[in-house]
């Protein structure tokens, strides 16, 4: 199960097409690939965005081995960035408007050849619809249990080509570094619904809606002061990532931001007599950071502290992360953000609604004698039991993922137990930007009882801290889609 769980689903292989075939007749399965593997190749070689194709006139042969930097076979994630993919999937809707076309059908079907066979066997293009991508809403405990390996979703995450030991890791990550100087677009691309791949590092985020919310909770019998009064307020739409960021999408981060020892310590390393450095889930070699053997890619990045996460976020929206010690500007989730998206606008005990949490809801720990004290330091770091982020666990009202157990998640605010006790609580896209000892944590985790997963559970930690339970994602304004030019710098980035 933990290799089924840490598997890279980006797999190329192909589905048998689904009915009967919706493109043209005239567009053979060969002159589908032929543009596909245009779009993809031509700006390798003329070093500009590509133009209009007609497949029928155009001068690029993909049989010919001197042509082709990219062979049908290739698989696109080693070889390109998100940005590529994305813009190229922009590009592949204007080729073929018949058909729905978003990155993650790229990221679902790898190579030219695979993803040229999908095109072709495309049913007609129909709107989008987010419950049917994410599954129903509230879900209760009852109904069939369904098993780990039936809820991975796509792990759309983009991660360093030096982490596949199948390539050679200099000629991958040259090549990636390549594709990304010479790309730039829309910071979002569309996908299905109201769902939006992030282009920096193919997060899948969701736009929720604005209105008026209630936060906190003045009912619930195992609720800490800290969680009321209860107290509607008003937010703004906002993007949010679908689940935790990954160590693999670290890893990706730190190998292009390249910061200091001092930062790093101040990120995601620890000193040396920590007892807690066999479970840092990163390793330092001469290519590169990578996750360490056995750690898989698609586990939810752990032991960063708020400055770590702080600084990802602001990398993954063009920003200039130098500046991560502060939350006057930050892309993660503020507090009331995060509790609408994990349950939604009315209060309920958990994300599936009051039903009581069960093993198959969620990831916590349900026999805290295993993890009292210090018996869990000696656990090896591959035997940790931490659930990948692509694994449906913890589902929100909107499709979110692990917004209950799994790790706790960073958010923007400044902890304070009276915050909701002040007027500034209830304001308009409220969050606490005092300065402070402390900054917010929602979400529970693997370490704690299932009564800290709870919506509206709230504690606080330095912002320094680094948890073996403690991880994050990032939400973003949703102004950032009304202007499809805006873009991630690559000159901030890097």
């Amino acid at each position: 199960l933990a290799q089924v769980l840490a598997q890279d689903s980006r797999a190329s292989a192909v589905s048998s097409p689904r009915g009967n075939m919706s493109l043209d007749a005239r567009k053979s399965l060969d002159s589908v690939k032929k543009v596909v593997s245009s779009i993809f190749n031509r700006p390798l070689q003329h070093r500009e965005a590509p133009q209009e194709l007609d497949p029928e006139v155009s001068d690029f042969d993909i049989d010919d081995p001197d042509d082709p930097a990219l062979s049908p076979s290739d698989n696109l994630l080693r070889r390109c960035d998100s940005m590529f993919i994305a813009m190229s999937s922009f590009e592949l809707s204007r080729e073929f408007p018949e058909v729905e076309i978003n990155p993650r059908l790229v990221f679902d079907n790898p190579c030219i050849e695979s993803l040229a066979q999908a095109i072709h066997s495309l049913p007609p293009s129909t709107s989008g619809d987010l419950g049917k991508l994410h599954g129903s809403n509230r879900a209760g405990s009852g109904g069939s249990v369904v098993s780990l390996t039936d809820r991975i979703r796509p792990f759309t995450q983009l991660m360093d080509a030096s982490q596949d030991a199948d390539e050679a890791a200099e000629a991958e990550m040259a090549f990636a570094q390549k594709i990304q100087t010479m790309r730039k677009g829309p910071l979002h691309s569309p996908s299905a619904g109201d769902c939006y791949f992030r282009c920096t590092d193919g997060m899948e985020c969701v736009l929720l809606p604005g209105g008026w919310v209630r936060i906190g909770t003045d009912s619930d019998p195992e609720a800490l002061e800290d969680e009321g009064p209860s107290h509607n307020m008003e937010l703004s739409s906002f993007l949010v990532d679908i689940e935790p960021v990954s160590i693999g999408a670290f890893v990706r981060f730190l190998n292009m931001v390249k910061p200091s020892r001092d930062v790093l310590l101040d990120w995601c390393l620890l000193e040396e007599d920590d007892d807690r450095t066999s479970h840092v889930p990163l390793l330092e070699t001469a290519d590169g950071w990578k996750a360490k053997p056995g750690v898989p890619l698609s586990w939810p990045m752990i032991l960063v502290s708020w400055y770590g996460a702080n600084a990802y976020s602001l990398w993954a929206h063009g920003q200039d992360w130098h500046s991560y010690k502060s939350a006057a500007q930050s892309f993660l989730p503020t507090e009331a953000q995060w509790e609408y998206a994990a349950r939604g606008p009315e209060p309920a005990r958990f994300p599936w609604g009051d039903a009581e949490a069960t093993p198959e809801l969620l990831k916590v720990c349900w026999d805290m004698s295993v993890y009292d004290g210090e018996s869990h330091v000696s656990t090896p770091l591959e035997k940790l039991p931490l659930v990948a982020v692509n694994v449906q666990l913890g589902m929100s009202p909107f499709g979110l993922r692990h917004m209950a157990g799994n790790v706790w998640q960073w958010c923007r605010d400044t902890y304070h137990p009276n915050f909701y006790l002040s007027s500034d609580a209830s304001l308009r896209d409220a969050f606490n930007s005092e300065d402070g000892p402390m900054k917010s944590e929602r979400g529970g985790s693997w370490v704690g009882p299932a009564s800290l997963a709870r919506s509206s559970s709230r504690r606080g930690r330095a912002p320094e801290a680094k948890g073996r339970c403690l991880g994050f994602r990032c939400a973003a304004p949703s102004s950032l889609l009304e202007d499809l030019s805006t873009t991630a710098g690559s000159e901030v980035s890097l």
